[in-house]
């Protein structure tokens, strides 16, 4: 898709995404960094402007990622379809001789003795 000056950009959602993603960063590096510097802080927070820089420009482009919600539906809705039977399909064919209809019909040979 090319460049669209009047597609929207959803700046509250970006900054949404970002401020989580900042505050679970900050959180990491306090557990996992045993003198966290400022500096560390700092990087975090260049990193979510860039994160919501390139995805503005790519909403430019076009691109929008789904919600949690959006995934959710559709993935009920491909499991509802999956689910639904398909027209004209047969079902399952009738049990044969070779097939497994329940319990095996052949004796348990494991409690008769062998002859010597």
């Amino acid at each position: 898709m090319a460049w669209d000056a009047n597609r929207p950009v959803p700046w509250k959602r970006l900054f949404r995404e970002a401020a989580i993603f900042l505050v679970v960063g900050a959180l990491a590096m306090l557990i996992f960094v045993k003198q966290p510097r400022a500096s560390t802080f700092v990087g975090l927070f260049i990193g979510m402007l860039f994160y919501v820089g390139f995805v503005a420009v790519l909403s430019k482009f076009g691109y929008q990622r789904q919600s949690m919600r959006e995934a959710r539906a559709r993935r009920e809705a491909m499991a509802a379809a999956a689910s639904a039977p398909i027209a004209g399909s047969k079902g399952r064919p009738a049990p044969t001789k070779r097939t497994s209809t329940g319990p095996s019909q052949r004796p348990d040979r494991s409690t008769k003795k062998r002859r010597k």
